[in-house]
Formats: structure tokens, C-alpha cells, sequence
């Protein structure tokens, strides 16, 4: 198994079957599956899920630190966590 099958198998890329010109042989042809935006954000999500999961208060504290560092970051920050708790507070599940 190589690389590229893989990143088949863990859904990151697509892939096709083609016979060589004489037909002599089998191929795969493989593309991304993902939009360059799209990958990004599922890559980030997933590592900031694994870092929540591990070190829960550690990366809340980190990020907001981070985001302090900047005023144009910590308002956006507190926009989004605004408009969040708004909408989970609409939610009854929540």
C-alpha cells in the first residue's frame, strides 16, 4: 500500500481506474476531494476537537490569549461566541 491509497482510504482523496494506451496495464488517477478551504477547515476542527478532548481548559485560555494579542481578533472572537450562545440559547436541545 502507498501514500496515495492511503489518503484514498481516509476520504482526502478520489480516484479512477485507467488502462495504459495499449492496454496492457491498469492505473489509478487520484484528485483531491476536498477544496483547499474545505481540507483547511477540516484540518484545523479536527486538531482543535483532539486538543479540546486532551487539554480542555488549556487550549480555551491559550486561544483567548492568543486573540488578545490582537484587538481585531478578540472582537471577532466575541462575536462569534456572542452569536453562538445566542443561537444555542434559541436551541432547546441545549
Amino acid at each position: 500500500m502507498n501514500t496515495m491509497d492511503r489518503l484514498y482510504e481516509k476520504g482526502l482523496l478520489d480516484r479512477k481506474i485507467e488502462k495504459s494506451k495499449g492496454g496492457a496495464y491498469l492505473y489509478y488517477v487520484y484528485w483531491p476531494k476536498l477544496e483547499e478551504a474545505h481540507f483547511k477547515e477540516a484540518a484545523v476542527r479536527q486538531v482543535l476537537s483532539s486538543l479540546i478532548d486532551n487539554f480542555d481548559e488549556l487550549v480555551t485560555n491559550c486561544l483567548v490569549e492568543k486573540a488578545a494579542a490582537n484587538g481585531q481578533q478578540l472582537e471577532a472572537l466575541k462575536k462569534k461566541i456572542d452569536k453562538t450562545l445566542k443561537e444555542k440559547k434559541n436551541d432547546p436541545l441545549w
